[in-house]
Parts: C-alpha cells; structure tokens; sequence
C-alpha cells in the first residue's frame, strides 16, 4: 500500500517497533530503563488504539503530575536553597545547553535544507530540543505564522521525540561512565 507519500505503516508493526526498540534500549543502558519504559508504555498504549486509557495518560495524568510535582518543588524548596550559587550555575548551564541546542538544531536543520534542495524546513530542527511538546508547538505556531497552511507539527514532533529519546541514551551513557 504505497501512496504519494510513502509506504503505510500499520498500527501492529508500530507497536512492535517500540517494543523491539524499547527492549534493545533497556539492555543496553539499564540505568535509563525506567526513563525508556515510560515513554514507550505511552506509544504502545496510543497506538494499541485504547483511547480511553490515551486520553486518561495524555490528559489527566499528565496535568495531575505536573501539578503534584510543582506543588512538591514549592513545598519542599526553600528560597535560600534556589539562590545557592550551585543551584544558579546549574540553571545557567541549562539554559546555555538548551541555547546550544537549538542553534545546533536550527544549522542542522538549514544543513538539511540545503542537502534536500529546499525540501525540508529547516524549523523543525529546533523541534529536537527535548523540551517535549513546547518546542514543537513553537515551531508550528511559527510556521503558520509565516504561511496559513503550513502543517508542519508531526514533522516537528517527531525530531521532539527523537530529541527525548537521545537525550534518555546521553543519561544512561553519562550515568555509566560516572559510576
């Protein structure tokens, strides 16, 4: 079943890609299995086709976590503990790390640009930026801000999932080599 946009992918063939790649992952960064299980339980349970259980992970769960896990920061936090000069020099490397990101992903977005003959929008290589789904969101809005028409969001989700999964193996590469 080959169309204009490539073969199709079945639902089944989906959900035994994840398990296969989730498998292969866990055995080989095993300090990281917990991080890897649950970003595949939430691919197998939407592609499983429950949409309940979709919904009830996607939606409810996810705002319920967010919520106790802020509520948990703010209850537990202290403001001297936030103003420690430890504490700020390690925000200030996140935000210079998620900076180098997506400059790396906006030149090898253009790198692809190039390379495809204008084929690829080079946006969506900020979207690897695991900031899961806020980058890819941005660049979607960013797009239709520049052309009505541009549906450019499962593009960009897919570099955000892949920007996940790659930062999932860094850990378990960094956590491994620190032991």
């Amino acid at each position: 079943m080959a169309d204009d946009k490539g073969p199709s992918i079945s639902r089944s063939q989906k959900l035994i890609f994840a398990v296969v790649i989730c498998t292969l992952l866990c055995l080989l960064f095993p300090v990281a299995a917990p991080l890897f299980f649950s970003l595949f339980v939430g691919v197998a349970v939407r592609e499983s086709g429950l949409e309940n259980f979709s919904n009830l992970l996607g939606e409810t769960f996810l705002y319920g976590a967010t919520f106790f896990l802020g509520l948990t920061l703010g209850v537990l936090c202290e403001a001297n503990t936030l103003l420690e000069p430890t504490v700020l020099k390690l925000l200030l490397l996140g935000m210079l790390a998620l900076l180098i990101s997506a400059l790396g992903g906006i030149l090898g977005g253009y790198i692809l640009y190039f390379a495809t003959g204008g084929k690829f929008n080079p946006m969506i290589g900020v979207a690897g930026v695991s900031c899961v789904p806020t980058t890819a969101k941005v660049v979607q809005k960013i797009a239709t801000a520049a052309n009505p028409g541009a549906i450019i969001l499962p593009q960009a989700l897919g570099a955000n999932i892949s920007g996940v999964i790659t930062s999932a193996i860094m850990a378990g590469v960094f956590i491994a080599i620190l032991r």
